[in-house]
């Protein structure tokens, strides 16, 4: 595994675009495997460093899958799991399915990334900007070269800042002091940009690293708040050139946490922007650390534009390394 390289700091939101057909998109993917088994290419999202990033397995083909088998996939996996399909949406690129152990999800950021990352390494058509066509909607993504990496840009939706939670409440879950959070500047509060989060801010990176939730219990918190997983972080970090650190625990997925979770990241990103900086204008950009804590240095490059006084534009920015290809028998 390659240590990943700096960020490039590049714009967001103004790529040009080249209008491609679907049939040039999907011409130099992998071609369908036999109905037993399926191509899988491993990918790691996010890495700083030595075994870091967001493992995902991607299926490049998988118009000729069931639901049940894609999920079974996932579940043999134990990790997110994206698989790319036709578009059913007009002007959509390609459509990207993606599935945890335990349920499909609507959107997962990271599992984006690597799914255009392997539709470029394929050699497809290769216009400078594509439309995702997820569950949740459709999202648009830009890239550049850096080498033989992809430096992918995806856009996600204007924030939703949703309720106010009480700290009383998350502390219990998580099994800390009140004191070990910090809400002087901001609140505990769910944010979306795709998929709600519930952002606890802490004390520091101590505090984040021993977290011990009880997880049953997050879990009923998640789903009160309509939120698919919490996302305590902090300001007060060791982590060189990074402005917050972060840990993911998702809602019932089939694992306890994640590595790097690019939806959570964007919604921190505009949340740093309304409560640290005032929603001052112009676009604003954070690298949001998260996975040390689980051995697995990742970080995240989330993206905020303001105008008036309100964060209209949300993204996030990263590689995605290739890391094998492999041939998986298909569980009916």
């Amino acid at each position: 595994m390659l240590d990943r390289r700096r960020f490039l700091n590049l714009a967001a939101f103004a790529l040009p675009r080249a209008i491609p057909c679907v049939a040039e998109i999907v011409s130099g993917l992998p071609k369908q495997m036999p109905s037993d088994e399926v191509e899988v290419i491993q990918t790691r999202v996010f890495a700083a460093g030595r075994n870091g990033g967001n493992p995902c397995p991607v299926v490049a083909v998988a118009d000729g899958l069931s639901d049940s088998e894609m999920q079974n996939l996932a579940r043999r996996f134990g990790l997110d799991t994206a698989f790319i399909l036709r578009p059913r949406v007009k002007d959509a690129d390609i459509r990207v399915r993606y599935f945890v152990p335990d349920h499909e999800m609507g959107v997962s950021g990271h599992a984006t990334i690597a799914a255009i990352t392997v539709l470029l390494q394929n050699k497809a058509s290769r216009p400078r900007t594509l439309k995702i066509e997820t569950s949740t909607g459709v999202f648009e993504a830009t890239w550049i070269r850096d080498g033989s990496r992809y430096v992918i840009t995806l856009g996600q939706n204007p924030p939703i800042f949703g309720s106010i939670v009480e700290p009383g409440l998350v502390a219990g879950v998580l099994k800390i002091h009140l004191n070990q959070m910090v809400l002087a500047k901001s609140p505990i509060q769910v944010v979306s940009v795709s998929r709600a989060k519930l952002l606890v801010p802490l004390l520091d990176w101590r505090v984040l690293d021993h977290l011990t939730p009880d997880f049953e219990a997050l879990w009923e918190l998640c789903d009160k708040q309509a939120a698919t997983g919490l996302y305590p972080f902090t300001r007060r970090t060791n982590k060189r050139n990074v402005e917050a650190e972060a840990r993911q625990f998702p809602l019932r997925a089939g694992f306890p946490e994640d590595a790097a979770t690019g939806v959570a990241a964007a919604a921190l990103g505009a949340y740093l922007t309304r409560y640290d900086l005032g929603c001052q204008t112009g676009q604003h950009e954070f690298r949001i650390a998260q996975g040390y804590a689980m051995g697995a240095p990742s970080v995240i490059q989330a993206i905020a534009d303001c105008a008036n006084g309100t964060v209209n534009k949300t993204a996030i920015r990263g590689v995605a390394d290739i890391v094998r290809h492999e041939r998986i028998p298909v569980i009916k």
